[in-house]
C-alpha cells in the first residue's frame, strides 16, 4: 500500500432478489439493472468491454469530482512460495511511469495538481488501484490511469527503492497487534495453505538469489494475472452515463485479455488438526481479549439468506439475560461482539466471538467460555426462530428504503471488489436482502460451533509464550483443549440461566412524518439564560433522519489534569451503564452516544427520529442520576489506563501529532501528569465532580434534520427540568488556544518504542484570518505531492512522507512530517530544510493555468453537495463549536480561495517557511530500536 493518504474503506448496501450467480454473458450485462434504493438519484450501468473487462459506470450530476477504482483478481495468497510479498511489490512498481507518460509518479502528481488523491493496496485475493480528481480532469486522468494496465514501464531504476518501501511498510507494521494477530492466524493454519507465508514482503523475502530474480518474477506475475478478464473497473463522475461509457471504452478496451481463469485457493485453511486449540499471544499494547473462533465453510454465496448475520446478531445482543449482558453485569467483560469472515482463507473462513476482558475477568476465563457455549446451546435449541428472521428482515427493508448513498470513491472501491463475488445487479442491495427463512443453513453453522472444534485465543499480557512469530515482533504458544477443560465448561454451562433477546421495542417499520426543510442554515430556536438551541434542516437529504447534540458546556474539564481524567471516566461509566440501551437503539437504526466535543460533555442521538424523544428522556435521566459504583469505576479506570499506556506503542507517525496537539494546547497535560491524576481519583471525587458539571454549565443544543422547532424546544425544556434546582447558568465557554507569535520556536525531543524515527515541522502564522487558510490550502495542494515524490519515491528518506494543514483556534499552519527506518533525525531535519529551500523555485515556476485549475477545483470540492445525511449534518458543527453564530466559515473560505493569487502564496511561503514570520514547532521522536544504516 502506498501511504499518500489514509482512506477509510466503505460499508456496503441492500433489498430483495433471486439471482445468486455472479457470472453473466456479455449480452446479459448490457441489460442488467443495478437495484438501488428509492433515495438513490445516481444512475448506474454495467457493461462488458470487447476484452471482457467488466465495468460499472456511476453518474451523479451533483458531483464535483470524478475517478475510478480497478481491482485485479490476484493478491498475496497467490505469491510464489519462494517470494513472499511479490504481489505487494508489483503493486508498488506498477505506477512508475508508462510508455506514453514515462515520468515516475507522474500520475500522482497530475492527480494532486487537480485537487485529487490516489492510492493502492494488496489484499489476499485481489489488488486495488483507485483515484479521485476534479471532475474537469477525468478524461486525461483515465488516459493516464489506464496506461498502467496497458504499457507500464516497471522502471528498474526504482526497483531497489520500492523494495525498501515495501520493507518500510513491513517494518511499520511488525509491532502492531492487529497485523501480528493476522499473521498468527496464518502460521497456526494448515501448513499447506498460503496464509502461513508472510504476505507483505521485506528486503529479505524480496532478495535475489541464484534461483530467483525478483524483478523478473514480478514481471511474470503481471503477465500471468493482469488480464482484462481478471479485472473489475468502476468509473464515476458527473458526466452522463453514455459519456462515461465512451471514455471507459476508449481507454480500457486495449488492455490485453489473456483469457485466464481467476486464481482461487482450494487448500483448506483450517483442517481438523488446527481445531480444538488454545492460542496464547502476548500483545504489544495493553489489551485483554478472549476470542472464541470457529471454522466455517465459505458460504458467501448464501448472502440472500444471511445465516452468518442471523447468528451474529443473536450472539452479540446485550439484552437482559443474554451472555453479553450477564457477563458485563458480573464485571468480567467490557466488550462483546461477533463477526464473520467466510472467505478468510479462501475456501473456508472463520466465525469469531470477540470478548474484551476486565482485569477481574482474566481470572474467570473458564466461566466466560462456559457462559458463551451455554448461550450458543440456547440459540441452537430456541433461537433459530422465524420471529427473529422477520424482525431482522423488517429492519433491513427499512434501512434499504432510507439508504444514504456513500461518497462516490468509496462506492467505487466497494463495487470493484464485490464484482468478483456478487451478481452485478446486487452490488448495492446485497447487504439488505433477506429473501427467505432458511433454518437449515443457520443450523449448519451452529453445528460447527462446538467446544472441541473451537480455537480459543487468549490475548493477554500475562500468558506464557514460547514461540517467535516469524518476521514480526511477537511470541505465542499453542496448546490443545483438554478433555478436562471440556468437562469443566460443560458443568459450568449447566448452571447458567440465560435468555434470548426480546422483541426490539425501539424499532418501527412505519414511516415517520418528514418536516419541511425550510431552515437552510442554523436558526436559534431557544435563547434563554444558560440555554441555547439551534436547528437546521437538511437541504439535500431530508428524510426521517436527524442528529441532535445536547452539550453540557463548561470549562471545568480543562482546569486541571485531574478534572480532565475524571471527565473521561464519567463518559466511560455512562457508556457502560447504557450499553444495552445503545445496542438496542443501534439495531433499530438509531445512534446513541456520549461524546467529548472540545473537552465538553454531550449526549447525542442520530438516525430515525421517531423514537428520539423517548430515547432522549431515558438517556438524560440516566445521565443526571449517574452513580459511580466500585465495579464500574474500576473498569473505567482500567480502560483509561490501557488507553494511556497504549499511546506509547502507537505508530511514531501518530505520536508526532499527539505531541503537537499537547504542545499547542493551553491544557496540554503530559501522560505522566494524567497517570498521576488517575492514581488519585476516588469514586467520591468523580461523583462530586459530576455533580459540579450538572450544577455549572450552559446547555448548548445543535439539532439537524427531521425536527420541528417544537421538538427542539421540548428537548431544551426537558433538559432544564432535570437539572439540579440550584443550577448555575453559565456563559458560553469556547475552547482556548495558545497565542501564536512570530519568531517563536518550540521543540520537543522524545523517544518511541519502535525501530523507526519520526519528525514533524509545523509553521503557524500569527495572522488569524481565513486568507491565510486559503493560501495554505492552495500551497499544500502542490507541496504535498512534490515532497512525497522527492523524499519518498526518489530518495527513500522515509516511508510515510507528507504535508497537511492545521488550525489552532483561528491560526492556520502547514505541517510536514515523515516516519523512517533508515534516516537519523539530524540528517532528516537537514533534508526537510533543503527541500523547503529548493521547492521555492518549483513553486515560482508553477504555471498560472495549473494554479487556476487548483483554485477552481478546490472551491468546487468545498462546495460539493454532501452525498448523504452523515456527510451533511456536521457541516455547521465547527462553527457551532467556535461560537460563530453567522455559520459562514465555508462561504468565507471559498471567497478567500477565489481571491488568492499565486503571488500571495509565494509571499506566504517566503515569510512563513523561509522567513521568520512563523511560530515554528519541531517534534522529534527517536526510535529506541532504531539502527543506523
Amino acid at each position: 500500500m502506498k501511504y499518500l493518504l489514509s482512506l477509510p474503506l466503505l460499508a456496503t448496501i441492500a433489498v430483495l432478489l433471486t439471482a445468486c450467480s455472479a457470472n453473466h454473458h456479455q449480452s446479459d450485462k448490457e441489460d442488467l439493472m443495478i437495484i438501488k434504493s428509492p433515495n438513490d438519484q445516481r444512475a448506474y450501468k454495467a457493461v462488458q468491454l470487447d476484452n471482457q473487462l467488466d465495468v460499472v459506470l456511476i453518474s451523479d450530476p451533483s458531483l464535483e469530482v470524478a475517478g475510478a477504482s480497478l481491482s485485479v483478481g490476484v493478491g498475496s495468497y497467490h505469491n510464489p512460495e519462494a517470494i513472499p510479498g511479490l504481489a505487494h511489490y508489483l503493486e508498488h512498481m506498477l505506477f512508475l511511469g508508462t510508455e506514453k507518460y514515462p515520468e515516475a509518479n507522474g500520475f500522482q502528481t497530475y492527480v494532486q495538481k487537480n485537487a485529487g488523491f490516489s492510492n493502492a493496496y494488496t489484499a489476499t485475493d485481489h489488488t486495488n488501484y483507485f483515484f479521485q480528481i476534479g471532475e474537469k480532469a477525468i478524461e486525461e486522468a483515465l488516459d493516464r490511469f489506464s496506461d498502467y494496465f496497458k504499457s507500464p514501464n516497471f522502471d528498474k531504476e526504482y526497483s531497489a527503492k520500492e523494495k525498501h518501501a515495501v520493507d518500510s511498510e513491513w517494518s511499520m507494521g511488525r509491532t502492531q497487534d492487529g497485523r501480528i494477530i493476522n499473521r498468527l492466524r496464518g502460521i497456526t493454519a494448515n501448513p499447506a495453505h498460503p496464509a502461513t507465508r508472510m504476505s507483505v514482503g521485506n528486503l529479505e523475502t524480496l532478495q535475489n538469489n541464484d534461483n530467483v530474480d525478483v524483478y523478473q518474477a514480478m514481471l511474470g506475475l503481471y503477465q500471468q494475472y493482469y488480464s482484462a478478464n481478471n479485472m473489475k473497473l468502476v468509473v464515476f463522475g458527473n458526466l452522463p452515463i453514455g459519456d462515461l461509457e465512451k471514455i471507459a471504452r476508449e481507454n480500457f478496451t486495449a488492455i490485453e485479455n489473456k483469457n485466464i481463469a481467476r486464481p482461487s485457493i482450494a487448500v483448506q485453511g483450517l483442517t481438523a488438526a488446527q481445531l480444538g486449540k488454545h492460542i496464547d499471544y502476548q500483545p504489544k499494547k495493553p489489551m485483554r481479549e478472549l476470542v472464541i473462533e470457529f471454522s466455517i465453510d465459505d458460504n458467501s454465496n448464501q448472502w440472500p439468506y444471511k445465516p452468518n448475520r442471523f447468528i451474529a446478531n443473536l450472539i452479540s445482543s446485550e439484552e437482559p439475560g443474554t451472555a453479553a449482558q450477564v457477563l458485563r453485569a458480573k464485571g468480567w467483560v467490557d466488550n462483546f461482539t461477533a463477526s464473520v469472515s467466510p472467505q478468510y482463507y479462501g475456501s473456508d473462513g472463520i466465525f469469531t466471538i470477540n470478548i474484551g476482558l476486565t482485569e477481574t475477568g482474566v481470572d474467570y476465563q473458564d466461566d466466560i467460555i462456559a457462559t458463551v457455549f451455554s448461550y450458543i446451546e440456547k440459540i441452537k435449541n430456541n433461537g433459530v426462530d422465524e420471529v427473529y428472521f422477520k424482525e431482522y428482515r423488517a429492519m433491513l427493508d427499512k434501512r434499504f428504503a432510507d439508504l444514504q448513498v456513500p461518497q462516490a470513491y468509496r462506492q467505487a472501491l466497494h463495487f470493484s471488489r464485490a464484482m468478483f463475488d456478487l451478481p452485478i445487479e446486487n452490488l448495492i442491495n446485497a447487504n439488505y436482502v433477506l429473501s427467505e427463512f432458511h433454518p437449515q443453513k443457520i443450523q449448519q453453522i451452529l453445528d460447527r460451533m462446538q467446544p472441541e472444534l473451537a480455537r480459543i485465543w487468549h490475548i493477554l499480557p500475562s500468558v506464557e509464550v514460547t514461540e517467535d512469530i516469524p518476521y514480526y515482533d511477537g511470541q505465542y504458544a499453542i496448546r490443545p483443549i483438554t478433555e478436562q477443560e471440556l468437562k469443566l465448561w460443560q458443568e459450568k454451562a449447566k448452571k447458567q440461566q440465560l435468555s434470548l433477546p426480546e422483541e426490539n421495542d425501539l424499532f418501527s417499520s412505519g414511516k415517520a412524518q418528514i418536516v419541511d426543510n425550510d431552515l437552510a442554515s442554523p436558526k436559534r430556536i431557544v435563547n434563554q439564560p444558560g440555554i441555547e438551541a439551534w436547528l437546521t434542516h437538511s437541504q439535500y437529504h431530508q428524510s426521517e433522519y436527524g442528529y441532535v447534540q445536547v452539550m453540557f458546556n463548561t470549562n471545568l474539564p480543562v482546569k486541571s489534569a485531574k478534572n480532565s481524567v475524571m471527565s473521561d471516566l464519567i463518559n466511560r461509566v455512562f457508556a457502560q451503564k447504557t450499553t444495552a440501551l445503545r445496542d438496542k437503539a443501534g439495531r433499530a437504526g438509531i445512534g446513541m452516544g456520549i461524546e467529548r466535543p472540545r473537552e465538553n460533555h454531550a449526549l447525542t442521538l442520530s438516525g430515525y427520529t421517531e423514537k428520539h424523544p423517548l430515547l432522549f428522556a431515558r438517556m438524560l435521566k440516566r445521565w443526571i442520576n449517574l452513580e459511580f459504583d466500585a465495579q464500574s469505576f474500576a473498569i473505567a479506570k482500567e480502560g483509561f489506563n490501557d488507553w494511556l499506556q497504549g499511546r506509547k506503542k502507537d505508530d511514531p507517525n501518530r505520536q508526532l501529532f499527539t505531541e503537537l496537539n499537547r504542545l499547542m494546547s493551553t491544557h496540554g497535560w503530559t501522560d505522566q501528569q494524567l497517570a498521576e491524576a488517575l492514581a488519585e481519583v476516588r469514586p467520591e471525587d468523580i461523583q462530586q465532580y459530576h455533580r459540579q458539571i450538572l450544577l455549572n454549565n450552559r446547555i448548548r443544543i445543535y439539532a439537524f434534520g427531521n425536527y420541528t422547532p417544537e421538538n427542539v424546544e421540548a428537548i431544551a425544556a426537558s433538559t432544564q427540568a432535570l437539572l439540579p434546582g440550584n443550577w448555575q447558568a453559565q456563559e458560553r465557554y469556547l475552547s482556548e488556544y495558545k497565542p501564536v507569535k512570530a519568531g517563536i520556536e518550540i521543540e520537543h525531543n522524545g523517544t518511541t518504542q519502535h525501530t523507526d524515527n519520526a519528525l514533524l515541522n509545523a509553521f503557524y502564522s500569527p495572522v488569524d484570518k481565513l486568507t491565510t487558510g486559503a493560501e495554505l490550502l492552495l500551497l499544500n495542494s502542490v507541496f504535498n505531492q512534490a515532497m512525497y515524490n522527492k523524499l519518498r519515491t526518489e530518495e527513500q528518506v522515509g516511508y510515510i512522507v507528507g504535508s497537511s494543514i492545521d488550525r489552532i483556534g483561528y491560526h492556520w499552519g502547514l505541517m510536514i512530517y515523515t516516519q523512517t527506518k533508515n534516516t537519523a533525525l539530524q540528517p532528516l531535519q537537514a533534508r526537510f530544510d533543503l527541500f523547503i529551500k529548493d521547492y521555492r523555485r518549483d513553486l515560482a515556476e508553477l504555471d498560472e493555468s495549473v494554479f487556476d485549475t487548483l483554485r477552481t477545483t478546490l472551491i468546487a470540492q468545498i462546495n460539493q453537495p454532501p452525498g448523504n445525511f452523515s456527510d451533511e449534518y456536521p457541516r455547521f458543527l465547527n462553527d457551532f463549536y467556535r461560537g460563530n453564530d453567522d455559520f459562514n466559515t465555508r462561504q468565507k473560505l471559498t471567497e478567500a480561495i477565489e481571491a488568492t493569487s499565486k503571488n500571495q502564496v509565494l509571499s506566504l511561503y517566503d515569510s512563513l517557511l523561509l522567513g521568520d514570520n512563523a511560530e515554528r514547532v519541531t517534534v522529534q521522536l527517536q526510535g529506541e530500536l532504531f539502527v543506523s544504516p
